[in-house]
């Protein structure tokens, strides 16, 4: 221990107990402008204070009979309130931590997963203890949650996770952008506290609470990874960067610098041609089949065997049938797409596979919409498991063109860049996936059997032509940014 002291400079051994203590006050300052609201919060909604409870009472009341005549308007809260939820934090931190592990960015992955943890720890516990009954609003719109409401865990976990995740970010960008990113992240924490006062299953003071105690568990982990780096002598001169990440550590999204379009507007035609391509192409077979062969055997067994299903219908398969369509429903594709996404980055360390699941949901999604008010085939005239879906938009089936694109955007990335005879492996989850959810749209009368196969054919082939377009096995040789790391350090 003498000989480490030694070694280091003794102006520096000198100022350590001071740096120690300023570092130490600022986390007691930090921990405290989060801590004493919540605390005092709390000791205001036990004591049943007056002003507060009126409050809380008025504007949970107020705000509910505003928006429940709207239905596009609570579906636009629910949409929003969905982004401080327990699932999308879960999401944004795991996929934050293996992007940091990955690019061996160790301690700022700590960070990430110490502050989630946190998170999970503080908001049951602070609900259990404080035990607060729910609004009771005269025309509820959503499910009031089984859970007590004081404080709110959206609201902190709001706070929390897309706190961290702008911390991260913000060595990432220009100087001048950094206000616009705070304030951007400042407006969704905002944004998704009013939500819970509107959907009436929060009161104001839950709200405050719950983003007081947010703040103070983020000032906690923030000012213990502040202090983490400075034991390792690293400091930055990087202004509202609050992790003060050394420059050399910030973890550089893309640093292979391979492009985007790997040949540049003729990919763009290529995409857009293929597009025209099956959009023709499906349009034209869903008019035949729905025009011109309905009364011949091709409809009668569409009719057939969607009654056929109807009759095999038991509880069990229901659940079945109901668990497999939700891997293609809308949330599914957005995690899945984003998981992608974020560790093919991490891997890869290029923009193009992003680009490229993007362009194939994005363009899988619009064929499927044009295509669909092109031949408006109404679903089948069974007894249907299905609830909200346009009557018009059978053809094709969009949860079968989904999952045929999303997981067959998963083969494509291993398959493309990655090397040995494994991976061929993946195959399998396209091939089995995207089949087993046709069927399942198929058995809830959502669709005709030929609907599915009309969307399989959309999926696959888009996702082929994208592979095809960006051209990923360029990637296949480029070193990844984790191996330059690696010898980099060695060096």
């Amino acid at each position: 221990m003498t000989q480490r002291l030694q070694s280091r400079d003794p102006v520096e051994v000198q100022q350590a107990p001071g740096r120690f203590g300023v570092r130490a006050l600022l986390g007691l300052v930090a921990l405290l402008v989060g801590a004493v609201p919540f605390l005092a919060l709390w000791l205001l909604v036990e004591e049943n204070w007056s002003p507060l409870a009126a409050l809380d009472g008025d504007v949970a009341a107020d705000l509910n009979d505003l928006v429940s005549d709207s239905p596009l308007v609570v579906s636009v809260l629910r949409g929003v309130t969905d982004l401080g939820g327990a699932g999308v934090s879960v999401l944004v931190t795991t996929l934050a931590t293996l992007f940091l592990l990955i690019r061996r960015h160790r301690r700022l992955a700590a960070f990430v997963a110490v502050s989630g943890i946190g998170l999970a720890v503080l908001v049951p516990l602070t609900k259990y203890i404080a035990d607060r009954a729910r609004p009771v609003v005269d025309n509820p719109v959503v499910d009031t949650p089984s859970n007590a409401s004081f404080p709110s865990g959206h609201a902190m976990t709001a706070v929390v996770t897309w706190g961290v995740l702008l911390l991260v970010l913000l060595p990432l960008v220009r100087r001048g952008l950094r206000p616009w990113l705070i304030a951007g992240f400042t407006l969704l924490v905002v944004l998704i506290g009013f939500t819970r006062l509107a959907l009436g299953v929060h009161f104001v003071s839950d709200v405050l609470a719950g983003w007081a105690l947010g703040v103070a568990w983020l000032a906690v982990t923030t000012m213990a990874f502040r202090g983490w780096q400075h034991d390792r002598h690293q400091h930055s001169d990087e202004p509202m960067d609050p992790l003060d990440v050394d420059p050399a550590e910030v973890p550089r999204p893309a640093p292979t610098h391979q492009a985007v379009l790997p040949a540049g507007r003729t990919t763009v035609l290529r995409l857009a041609g293929v597009a025209v391509a099956l959009f023709l192409a499906l349009s034209g077979l869903g008019l035949l089949v729905t025009r011109v062969l309905d009364d011949t055997g091709l409809g009668r067994f569409d009719r057939s065997v969607a009654a056929w299903f109807v009759d095999q219908r038991t509880d069990t398969l229901t659940a079945a049938a109901e668990a497999v369509g939700t891997l293609s429903g809308t949330r599914a594709v957005i995690a899945v797409g984003l998981t992608l996404a974020v560790l093919s980055l991490a891997v890869l360390g290029s923009w193009r596979p992003v680009v490229f699941v993007l362009v194939t949901i994005a363009g899988e999604v619009g064929l499927y919409f044009v295509i669909g008010l092109v031949v408006g085939r109404v679903r089948p005239d069974v007894v249907d498991l299905t609830e909200g879906l346009p009557a018009g938009a059978a053809w094709p089936s969009g949860h079968a063109a989904a999952a045929a694109a999303i997981y067959g955007a998963l083969a494509a990335l291993v398959i493309c860049t990655g090397t040995g005879r494994g991976r061929w492996a993946v195959l399998a989850v396209p091939l089995l996936l995207a089949p087993a959810i046709g069927v399942s749209r198929v058995y809830v009368a959502a669709h005709y059997p030929t609907d599915v196969v009309a969307g399989l054919l959309l999926g696959g082939l888009w996702v082929v032509a994208c592979a095809w377009a960006f051209r990923l096995r360029d990637l296949r040789d480029v070193p990844r940014p984790a191996t330059r790391q690696r010898l980099g350090s060695r060096a």
